[in-house]
């Protein structure tokens, strides 16, 4: 699916783990929060010295703790950069940080409210 029809938020992850982690939920979207802006910070690094190979763990990481946490459309965008960055074909990698970015606030957005 396009960025477009994929939801922010999978309510259906978030019920589940919210149900298993009790108290716990709240520190894992946090702890997501604060990892999450790290490995968006080494990508645009990466992707500002156009060092594609720095940019597979980070983009590897955060394809899967957002999609753990339900942030499907981060973990879309994620999954593009990473397997663009593996296969050596990731135009404008620069472009592909700033999609993930904006995926990355709409998401977290939604999880702040989650643990106000």
């Amino acid at each position: 699916p396009s960025p477009a029809e994929t939801p922010v938020l999978d309510q259906e992850i978030l019920a589940e783990l919210k149900e298993v982690m009790g108290a716990e939920f709240d520190n894992l979207v946090r702890m997501f929060l604060t990892d999450a802006k790290k490995y968006i910070d080494e990508l645009e690094a990466a992707a500002a010295d156009n060092a594609l190979e720095r940019m597979i763990a980070p983009a590897h990481t955060l394809k899967s703790s957002s999609a753990n946490l339900g942030a499907m459309a981060v973990s879309a965008a994620a999954k593009r950069i990473e397997v663009g960055a593996r296969e050596g074909v990731l135009p404008r990698p620069a472009v592909a940080v700033a999609v993930l970015e904006a995926e990355f606030q709409r998401a977290s957005e939604s999880l702040r409210k989650l643990v106000a």
